[in-house]
């Protein structure tokens, strides 16, 4: 009751409180609807009233009067023109007008401002036709004729005095809205507040006929709490008796009541978990008893194991499976022991594996409980008759994922959960035990085969030590034959480790990056570096071969006793025609001698005596299918033995030079080709148009940063690949592509063709388009090129010239008809 009355008082205040900051609002809110509009229509009125003014005093001027002021008049023009920019923007120095700048305001204010510019212009076509006028001369009689008279446009003015009283109308129409508004908010608050007071007495009836009706409940609750409590007394006497049937008189839907009967529910169900526990775990234990103590003989153990699960789990009958792999060629599920089977089924020893609901839950892996058993599958007999079972359950023998055999029950009643799960726990036990069984049976069988080989081998012991002493003899000559072998073998090893190093270090300078990238001297370098250090040579280099000059230049050569490069060092045909002659004719040369060696003795005096060199030898690398030039290893100071394996490595050096030096020359064209494309970029980005190009099936390819900013674009890179339909244009993609299509299929260009183009929110615009289908060199079209210019302004302004000259025009037929 209290808090009900607390609730009440504190909603009477809410709704208070409500009224008071309503009446507030409404009370602002008009005179809001005063001071926001009343700006807006001063505006008009003042505009329309002064722009009628400079409508007379301009007849006056035209009319002759030339006291006067034009520029007065254009400054009037000028001023208002500018009030109503600022009610436009909402920037009047009288006031705020923004609650009533709507769309529409906007519009007719905007509308106001355009017919101000075409009074004058209106204005300054009279004054400038008045200026080009000839003033009139006094004739022979002396007589002045009267001057022309200018007519002034009133429709700039009609239309501007129309847009000034729609605008008052429109925004005295904004204030009556919201003054009927907050004036119904008004009336409603009134409402509202005599059925606060209203409420507020219903209550206070209402709190003093409940407090009396309070007293006569609470007489009676004491009554039935005293009943309550004696028959909670022998409720909890009979839960401590573990009676958890008792029922409890209380209400149900009293909250003592209800939780009672769920402390009762809860107790069953705790003691109903007991006793599965207490049963799970007693016969985890039994079987585990038996599992040890009969382990020795499988037949025995098997017959008590299927036993006690039927006993325990109360089934009325069941089997135990065993997979049987002794035979390689046949694998299949044994039934290794029975209870209660009937004869027929128990002949049928072998199950296939996937056979029927046995062989399907071993291949499987998980257990299958049919509460449905299929006809025929098994039936429970006894003595008087057979019946089929209510449930079959079949549960896997499996340890760590490995699959020992089946486990099948079937019986009258149905398998509770925690019976199934207890199964489930029995099978590992089983399985592991049966895992023990067959290594200790594999292991004895093992002892009994180990134990008769041994017997047979001491009776061919002596046969074999006659046998040993008539080979002894042999052994002598084999061993002077192995050693031949051997040596013969460690060479072969040898050259093998060699290779394999070659080759090793071939694959990493397959896998240099810079190799890989073709930079040309960082390959020469990391190549005769590597040659050097693999040979065991003093120096290597990198020598090439110009066919034109008959000359070889040294690009680059590494001194292992210095550590350094060198290059430069050049040779010439006529100096050295035998070695040159030698360079050609693409052979390698293995000189040990290189002093006495046919190639290469020509070079002894001036280059191999004063470097101290004795050995040379030197691979051509190719290019194109011609000698490039060679690579050169040098010994220094003794003579070195140049294997097939040196040979063989330095030819894999030299496709290595061919390739990074066509790699090396394949960038040098990209970095000239994207040079290029950068300069052809440059130069397209530059013209004052926006240019793009599509291929055959109308995918862009390209454009400039003009054409890519009127896409939305940041880049033209970010234009490759999309057509029309991914653009801002995506509404007029249809026509674009046909006209494309019809450009490349005539192969005709079609330039400067102005195209009218009216977006979604009816803007008008114009552009000038160019296409012109691109021809490979054999004359078949694969693209088309195309360029636009935006023509909207300059179409604006002939627009524009064209009004204006037949308003003059207009104004011309006027004045020679009252000249007339």
């Amino acid at each position: 009751m209290k808090n009900r009355t607390l609730t009440l008082t504190i909603g009477f205040a809410i709704l208070g409180v409500f009224i008071v900051f309503s009446t507030i609002y409404v009370h602002r809110g008009l005179l809001g609807t005063q001071r926001h509009g009343l700006p807006l229509i001063t505006v008009a009125k003042n505009a329309r009233s002064e722009v009628a003014q400079t409508s007379l005093q301009l007849h006056k001027y035209l009319t002759g009067d030339t006291n006067v002021g034009v520029e007065q008049v254009q400054g009037v023009l000028e001023a208002n023109k500018a009030q109503l920019q600022a009610a436009y923007d909402n920037t009047l120095a009288t006031g705020n007008v923004g609650r009533y700048l709507t769309e529409e305001t906007r519009l007719l204010i905007r509308q106001g401002i355009i017919d101000l510019d075409r009074i004058a212009e209106s204005n300054q076509g009279s004054i400038t036709l008045l200026a080009s006028t000839p003033k009139p001369v006094a004739d022979s009689t002396g007589i002045v004729p009267p001057a022309p008279k200018i007519a002034l446009a009133e429709s700039p003015y009609a239309e501007f005095n129309n847009a000034m009283l729609k605008l008052e109308g429109h925004v005295a129409d904004l204030i009556d809205s919201d003054a009927s508004f907050y004036g119904g908010m008004g009336w409603w608050l009134g409402i509202m507040l005599l059925a606060i007071v209203g409420g507020a007495a219903f209550w206070l009836w209402r709190l003093q006929a409940d407090s009396t009706n309070m007293r006569s409940e609470q007489e009676s609750r004491l009554a039935e709490t005293s009943k309550a409590v004696a028959s909670l007394s022998s409720f909890i006497e009979a839960i401590s008796a573990g009676d958890y049937n008792a029922e409890v008189t209380l209400d149900r839907e009293s909250g003592l009541g209800e939780a009672l009967h769920t402390m009762r529910n809860k107790l069953r169900e705790n003691a109903d978990d007991d006793r599965k526990r207490n049963w799970s775990t007693s016969g985890l234990a039994q079987i585990g008893e038996i599992l040890r103590v009969n382990n020795a003989s499988k037949t025995q153990l098997y017959d008590n194991i299927i036993k006690f699960v039927v006993k325990y789990t109360k089934s009325n009958q069941g089997g135990l499976f065993i997979f049987n792999d002794e035979n390689e060629s046949e694998k299949f599920l044994e039934l290794v022991a029975c209870y209660a089977f009937e004869r027929k089924k128990y002949l049928n020893r072998r199950i296939a594996i996937g056979e029927g609901l046995v062989g399907q839950c071993y291949l499987e892996g998980e257990r299958i409980y049919l509460l449905e058993v299929p006809s025929e599958y098994v039936t429970i007999t006894s003595g008087l008759g057979g019946s089929m079972p209510n449930s079959l359950l079949l549960v896997p023998l499996k340890v760590n994922d490995k699959m020992f055999g089946v486990l099948e029950l079937a019986s009258f009643a149905k398998f509770e959960q925690h019976e199934v799960e207890l199964v489930e726990k029995l099978t590992e036990s089983i399985a592991s035990t049966i895992s023990a069984v067959s290594v200790s049976e594999s292991t004895r069988i093992l002892l009994e085969k180990t134990q008769q080989q041994a017997e047979e081998m001491r009776a061919q012991e002596e046969e074999m030590r006659q046998n040993m002493e008539e080979l002894e003899a042999t052994q002598e000559e084999m061993r002077r034959k192995e050693k031949h072998i051997q040596n013969m073998l460690d060479g072969e090893k040898r050259r093998n480790e060699i290779s394999l190093k070659n080759r090793q270090l071939i694959v990493e300078l397959t896998k240099n990056k810079d190799i890989q990238d073709g930079k040309w001297q960082e390959t020469l370098e990391k190549i005769t570096t590597a040659i050097t250090r693999q040979l065991g040579a003093s120096r290597a280099s990198i020598w090439q071969y110009s066919g034109a000059e008959k000359k070889m230049h040294c690009a680059k050569l590494y001194s292992q006793t210095k550590g350094s490069f060198e290059s430069g060092q050049e040779l010439s045909a006529r100096s050295y025609p035998g070695y040159f002659e030698a360079v050609t004719s693409e052979e390698t040369i293995n000189a040990k001698d290189a002093l006495a060696h046919a190639a290469t003795r020509e070079l002894a005096v001036e280059y191999y005596r004063s470097m101290g060199i004795q050995s040379v030898l030197q691979v051509p690398y190719f290019n194109e299918g011609k000698i490039a030039g060679v690579i050169n290893c040098e010994q220094q100071h003794d003579q070195k033995e140049w294997t097939e394996e040196d040979i063989e490595f330095l030819k894999a050096c030299a496709d290595l030079i061919t390739v990074a030096y066509n790699t090396y020359r394949i960038n040098q064209m990209l970095e000239q080709l994207s040079d290029d494309q950068e300069t052809m970029q440059t130069i397209i980005d530059n013209i004052p148009r926006a240019v793009f190009w599509k291929d055959k099936d109308l995918r862009f390819q390209g454009c400039n940063r003009i054409f890519a900013n009127v896409a939305g674009l940041k880049s033209p890179k970010d234009l490759i690949g999309k057509t029309d339909y991914d653009m801002p244009w995506k509404d007029h993609g249809d026509a674009y592509r046909d006209d494309d299509v019809a450009v490349m299929n005539s192969r005709k260009a079609r330039l400067d063709l102005e195209e009218r183009n009216i977006n979604s929110d009816g803007v008008e615009s114009w552009v000038l388009t160019s296409k012109v289908p691109v021809l490979n060199k054999h004359a078949e079209v694969v693209a088309v090129l195309g360029m636009f210019e935006d023509i909207t302004e300059r179409k604006r302004k002939e627009a524009l010239v064209e009004s204006s000259m037949v308003e003059l025009e207009e104004l011309r037929r006027l004045v020679q008809k009252r000249a007339s």
